[in-house]
């Protein structure tokens, strides 16, 4: 399937109520992952590692690179402003990448089997394309420090962490696929 395929019929996903409950439930869990499984290490506050990524990869398998960038994208502005109420500080380059995070688990892993090497291509790709280089750019002005300072600690936790993310899409893929056979039209 092309790319153009792809976000055609991704596109079309959101036409059906079925499709629709099923990323608001992933909406939902994202934004929960998003505020109560984020951590940041004591040595390298700047990076944050969370289980936030599974219900983008979920339905980016399952409905598509739109139908993921809407519920990455969402789900980062709702964990900010649900987390802190009174003084959220939404922004927007970091809303962007996961954006972009949820354009690639879509075009990666929509239509195939997800195998090993989909997750792989996956996961690399989200590394390097968007949490090490925009992520850390965003970050690098935020914080006023060195970009490619900042982007060294960050690979040094990002990059072994993508690899225990691509086992948890891995161990998952026997009831998404399971999901996705059963289909959810009717």
């Amino acid at each position: 399937m092309s790319i153009l395929e792809k976000f055609t019929k991704s596109s079309k996903e959101l036409t059906d109520v079925r499709v629709l409950c099923v990323c608001a439930m992933m909406l939902a869990l994202r934004v929960v992952l998003g505020i109560f499984t984020n951590f940041t290490l004591a040595i390298v506050p700047f990076v944050k590692i969370g289980l936030s990524f599974i219900p983008t990869a979920i339905v980016g398998y399952l409905y598509g690179p739109v139908c993921a960038a809407i519920v990455s994208g969402m789900g980062d502005i709702l964990s900010v402003i649900l987390s802190n109420p009174s003084g959220f500080s939404i922004t927007p380059g970091i809303t962007v990448c996961y954006v972009f995070e949820g354009l690639i688990y879509g075009l990666v892993l929509y239509g195939t089997d997800l195998r090993i090497r989909d997750i792989a291509i996956a996961e690399g790709a989200v590394m390097l394309l968007c949490r090490l280089p925009l992520n850390t750019l965003v970050l690098s002005a935020l914080m006023h420090m060195p970009y490619t300072e900042l982007l060294l600690y960050r690979a040094a936790v990002l990059v072994p962490f993508s690899v225990i993310e691509g086992l948890i899409l891995w161990a998952m893929k026997k009831p998404v696929t399971a999901v996705r056979k059963t289909g959810t039209k009717s």
